[in-house]
């Protein structure tokens, strides 16, 4: 799974293709961050290419999106996750985005 979302590197060059690196996650403190690549395309990742950007998110909602009784539901894991978390904030750049 990944994000298919065009956005505008400050060299101006877009990345469409977003995949989640890491998942980090404090289930002592309920806090978290989510890091993902931004490539030119899902080809230029599946080709080894390195991403023309990056964005690291704060979890900023850990028991809706995180907590073990989250996670532990049928099919749901930390990335997956990640991803419905990086869609549903509000304003964020990822909004809107499409599932690839």
């Amino acid at each position: 799974m990944a994000l298919q979302q065009i956005i505008q590197h400050p060299t101006g060059t877009y990345s469409q293709y977003w995949k989640i690196r890491s998942v980090t996650l404090n289930h002592t403190e309920g806090t978290g961050s989510i890091t993902i690549d931004g490539y030119v395309s899902q080809q230029a990742r599946e080709d080894g290419k390195i991403p023309l950007d990056n964005r690291t998110v704060a979890v900023s909602d850990y028991a809706t999106w995180f907590a073990p009784t989250v996670i532990d539901v049928a099919g749901m894991n930390e990335v997956k996750a990640g991803y419905l978390f990086l869609k549903s904030i509000s304003g964020g750049e990822f909004q809107g985005s499409t599932d690839v």
